[in-house]
């Protein structure tokens, strides 16, 4: 079992989580930690702390508002013809831009500089990732509702 507090609990960049695992995987994960790791700095670890006193609801809210605002941004974005399905995970969706530019920099450049939309460009992921960007939706619903009219009103 595996688990993140970055998405469980809406702890966004912390970078950090646990591991439980039966031998040999465990001693496997003690070196991969050792070696790439110094260890979780305090102020997360009284993060990960309070995370884990949360009651099981809270989690379940913070999950329904996530789903949410990843439907209502995915929405918006096949609805001005930009494809995307939903995410298997993460806070990330990766729509295909080519409707903008073929080019994933060119598309990423036209929606900040025409609708104030911030992403990354596809091609940073590998060749696969080109002619697609990557937004976040980890912001509020509001803002969300302003990026996918900002995208409606400029490139439908």
């Amino acid at each position: 079992m595996r688990l993140t507090f970055s998405k469980t609990y809406a702890m966004t960049g912390l970078r950090a989580g646990y591991n439980v695992a039966k031998n040999p995987f465990m001693d496997a994960f003690r070196k991969i930690v050792l070696y790439s790791t110094n260890g979780v700095v305090t102020p997360v670890q009284y993060g990960m702390m309070q995370g884990l006193g949360m009651p099981e609801s809270a989690i379940a809210e913070i999950r329904e508002q996530y789903r949410q605002r990843r439907d209502l941004l995915i929405a918006g974005l096949n609805a001005v013809g930009m494809t995307c399905k939903p995410p298997a995970g993460a806070f990330y969706v990766f729509p295909n831009a080519e409707v903008i530019h073929k080019d994933s920099q060119e598309a990423a450049r036209l929606l900040l500089e025409k609708a104030h939309v911030s992403s990354i460009p596809g091609d940073f992921f590998g060749t696969g990732g080109e002619g697609h960007v990557r937004l976040c939706y980890s912001t509020s619903i509001e803002e969300i509702e302003e990026s996918v009219e900002a995208l409606r009103q400029n490139f439908s």
